[in-house]
């Protein structure tokens, strides 16, 4: 019979065979553990049918433990944390590249658009952006993703004036370096409605309320540029490092991770081990509350190396399908093929670093531990099994102590 750990004010009850009994909020439900599938081992877990819309339920397969977590209101789960809580020390879900919805394999990171993503719980967005003709446009590089920031900022705005209790991060990278009024563009847009923060500091939940972060990842070119600061702005930005930087934002250090540069598909297994092990110091609690003592740490689960490891490969593993998939598979051939290592050699990417992330934080949340992190996402509704992908455990798990 399995082991169970309940967790956000679920009750576990008496386990009769594979059949798990608990309440919540004085309701009796059961959760059952299935026969288990050659690819529910090889993930490490699966999300099992809780039997109540509000209950999440998982089953770790190597530690035989069915873990029960309350399941978060996408669109007012932030509401419900207290206004000390820093926001370094929230279990918080993003998306890379959050407008990247065109340009095929090669670019495409996200599958629905940020008013969508919104209402599923995603609070930190990554949106980059060149100046075309007085105006700025959203890209992925050189693709084009058929949307602007002012289309952008609009849902944002329109989130925060219906959701006052929430708030929302938004990182606003330059794509061309030879704009002059990109800077002045940026801050027309946000300063517009009102609701932007451009304080210098990283707030408190309560401190933002109903209110926008911005996270600034470009400079200005005159001194008379953003009169009210830049918002959270790194001095710099150190490329593709495998082991992260550091940086300061008066008094709070930053922690933040953005290796993207791998070498193929068989570089997903140590793109997640890297990502799980700058997320362990984030681990320890250390109450609400903000300063020194809270640092705020930012991971990208991110990467891509044309043709064979595609944003879907790196996200989702092998079960990713389409052209990226077929691609995939087909450089493990060829390598394999010139290098005489045959098709035994693992080269193809097996778990995504999505479904090997939910393994590490489900591990993690039967000891009763969650990350105090930001984790920017590609595909982040995707993790292999079940409904709730990345982000819907991310925001689950802020509930499961006090601090």
């Amino acid at each position: 019979m399995p082991s169970v750990v309940a967790h956000s004010g679920i009750n576990a009850g008496d386990v009769n065979g594979n059949t798990v009994n608990y309440s919540l909020d004085n309701q009796n439900s059961s959760t059952e553990v299935p026969g288990i599938s050659d690819a529910d081992r090889q993930r490490g877990w699966v999300q099992l049918n809780s039997g109540n819309d509000n209950v999440l339920a998982y089953y770790l397969t190597d530690e035989d433990t069915v873990i029960l977590l309350r399941r978060a209101d996408s669109e007012h789960y932030l509401e419900r944390l207290p206004d000390d809580r820093a926001l370094a020390d929230v279990s918080l879900p993003g998306s890379h590249e959050s407008a990247s919805l065109y340009g095929g394999f090669i670019s495409i990171c996200q599958t629905v658009n940020v008013e969508q993503q919104l209402k599923d719980g995603i609070r930190f967005f990554d949106i980059r952006l060149k100046s075309q003709e007085g105006d700025l446009k959203c890209y992925h590089g050189i693709q084009n993703e058929n949307s602007t920031l002012k289309e952008q900022v609009g849902w944002m705005n329109d989130f925060l004036r219906s959701h006052p209790r929430e708030t929302i991060v938004c990182s606003i990278k330059q794509e061309d370096d030879n704009a002059d009024d990109f800077p002045q563009l940026v801050y027309d847009t946000f300063k517009e409605s009102g609701l932007w923060r451009f304080d210098e500091t990283l707030p408190t939940l309560g401190d933002a309320r109903g209110r926008g972060v911005l996270f600034t990842r470009h400079h200005k070119n005159r001194d008379d540029q953003f009169p009210d600061g830049m918002g959270i702005h790194p001095d710099s930005w150190p490329d593709n490092r495998t082991d992260g930087f550091e940086w300061n934002c008066n008094g709070i250090p930053f922690r933040i991770h953005d290796w993207y540069g791998i070498d193929g598909p068989n570089q997903v297994g140590p793109k997640a081990d890297a990502v799980c092990s700058f997320l362990e110091p984030t681990l320890n609690p250390r109450g609400n509350g903000n300063g020194s003592d809270h640092p705020y740490t930012m991971i990208f689960t991110s990467a891509s190396k044309f043709p064979a490891a595609t944003p879907a490969v790196v996200a989702k593993g092998d079960s990713a399908g389409g052209v990226g998939s077929v691609l995939s598979q087909g450089a493990a051939f060829f390598t394999n093929l010139t290098s005489g290592a045959g098709m035994s050699a693992a080269t193809t990417a097996g778990e995504g670093v999505n479904s090997r992330l939910i393994r590490w934080l489900l591990q993690r949340a039967k000891d009763g531990k969650r990350p105090r992190a930001t984790i920017m996402a590609d595909f982040y509704q995707e993790g292999g099994s079940g409904d709730a992908g990345v982000s819907g455990l991310l925001m689950a798990l802020n509930f499961i102590n006090n601090d």
